[in-house]
């Protein structure tokens, strides 16, 4: 096994896969960081518009308090599945655009007979693992269209083992004599 290959291929490999994600977020920014999660505005949340009281409340004064409470959590489920069906739609497009960009330099690791071993290699795994990181971070997006380049990009990967088999795995060190 030639080591140094192999170096260099995790080396490409590391760097490829942030590569993608960091790119994803620079161009569909929404939805990252603190903004990946439903937050109530400061005094919108339930307990703190109607708080436990510090004093016993009548029946009814408990009963209305309660009803209240049951209002303003229904809004709050609300807006939540709204926030978060905005965010599954907007995600969606976002691991479209990972899958279609993983595709494209699935297919340039393809059909560029000018790459070494090496960088192909790197880039068929690093798409690949990259797609699957992917779909396993945005698996609840639904989204038709990536499922559809997942699908290609399946149909690719096996295309591109078959057609590389010969110097997909000749990696071993030849003796000199």
């Amino acid at each position: 096994m030639n080591w140094s290959k192999l170096l260099f291929v995790v080396m490409i490999v590391l760097l490829y896969i942030p590569m993608v994600f960091l790119g994803a977020n620079v161009f569909f920014p929404q939805y990252t960081g603190q903004d990946s999660y439903y937050q109530y505005s400061p005094g919108k949340d339930c307990y703190t518009r109607y708080p436990i009281p510090t004093e016993k409340l009548t029946t009814e004064e408990e009963a209305a308090r309660q009803v209240k409470m049951d209002a303003c959590f229904t809004q709050q489920q609300e807006e939540q599945r709204a926030f978060d069906k905005a965010k599954n739609a907007y995600e969606g497009q976002k691991y479209t655009f990972i899958a279609i960009f993983n595709l494209i330099v699935l297919l340039i690791a393809l059909v560029w007979v000018s790459l070494t071993d090496t960088i192909m290699m790197a880039l068929f795994l690093g798409s690949v693992l990259a797609t699957f990181i992917a779909t396993m971070r945005f698996f609840d997006t639904n989204s038709k269209v990536g499922f559809g380049i997942l699908v290609v990009t399946f149909f690719t990967a096996l295309f591109f083992i078959n057609r590389k088999r010969a110097t997909l795995f000749s990696w071993a060190t030849t003796k000199k004599k």
